[in-house]
């Protein structure tokens, strides 16, 4: 069985990986065949307009997504403060249903490292730096908490029927969100055209549309995400890339005291995979609180180094 599921997994993220790259069909070129085209255009940025709406720093609906964002950071530190990690789940169902599909999913993971190049001079670049602040100060709060994407994921999940990654195969796709972002950053710098948008799995669900392609894409990470936590948050994500990039000089981590026992407890009850006997890599941490739950010492905190736990 859990040969015929690692065969599975390989198979899967062989054939999408490549078919991904396919649906770029070129490096300058927008895709017509997933989802809706994009027009190609000039691509000046900064950007200063003065001719009416344009003019707008806060355009469509990015100042309600702003606030959304602040909101659901602010509960989730909250959380964190108060250690009442059981809230979690609840925060999660609100980022499905909200932020999901209420709002049709933010960030886009994919499309959110691009927007802040083409869209830096509107509301845009604060909706960006709200997850990134938090990233530099605490960790992936915003993947952990606050982001629909990667908690619908976390919601199709069964415990009982998960599957591990093996710590070799890890070692080579953890580099695979990092090669996605640099490439998308590098040709939205050289050609000005967003990419891919329509290709973040449940951005289909979310909106309630989607082509053949989007919605196969995303049935396709949906059954994954029953037997792998987060698969593509893990494994894909570029977006989950760069906030891991930053969470690596965060002062505020998982810390374990002098009162570890070296149990392994944590190691086990990790769904990420961040901790491997007692030391936590802090761009893999979610912020879920499991370990800090389950240790029975109490040796592990939320602190700084050299500082009482928050």
């Amino acid at each position: 069985m859990m040969r015929n599921l690692s065969l599975l997994l390989f198979t899967l993220v062989v054939v999408l990986v490549p078919a991904a790259a396919a649906l770029g069909q070129g490096f300058g070129t927008p895709s017509s065949s997933f989802g809706e085209s994009q027009g190609e255009h000039v691509f000046v940025a900064p950007e200063t307009s003065t001719a009416g709406s344009d003019s707008s720093y806060f355009q469509h609906d990015q100042l309600l997504k702003l606030v959304l964002v602040l909101g659901f950071t602010m509960a989730s530190l909250g959380i964190l403060w108060t250690r009442r990690f059981a809230l979690r789940r609840w925060l999660l169902i609100a980022s499905v249903v909200v932020l999901g599909f209420v709002v049709g999913g933010m960030l886009c993971p994919i499309a959110a490292v691009q927007n802040i190049i083409l869209k830096a001079s509107t509301g845009y670049l604060l909706l960006f730096l709200v997850p990134t602040v938090a990233a530099l100060f605490v960790g992936r709060l915003f993947c952990g908490y606050v982001c629909p994407f990667g908690a619908l994921q976390e919601w199709l999940h069964i415990k009982r029927m998960r599957w591990t990654i093996p710590a070799r195969w890890m070692r080579f796709f953890r580099w695979i969100p990092y090669g996605l972002l640099v490439y998308l950053v590098a040709r939205v710098l050289a050609t000005g055209i967003l990419t891919w948008g329509e290709a973040t799995p449940f951005k289909a669900f979310f909106t309630f549309g989607g082509t053949p392609g989007t919605l196969a894409l995303s049935g396709c990470f949906a059954l994954l995400s029953i037997i792998i936590f987060r698969p593509f948050c893990r494994l894909f994500c570029p977006l989950g890339a760069w906030l891991a990039f930053v969470s690596r000089i965060s002062p505020f981590r998982i810390r374990e005291s002098s009162a570890c026992v070296s149990c392994s407890c944590c190691d086990g009850v990790c769904p990420s995979g961040a901790i491997v006997k007692g030391k936590t890599r802090s761009e893999d941490c979610l912020l879920c609180g499991e370990c800090i739950r389950v240790c029975p010492t109490d040796a592990l905190s939320i602190c700084s180094r050299g500082r009482a736990p928050i």
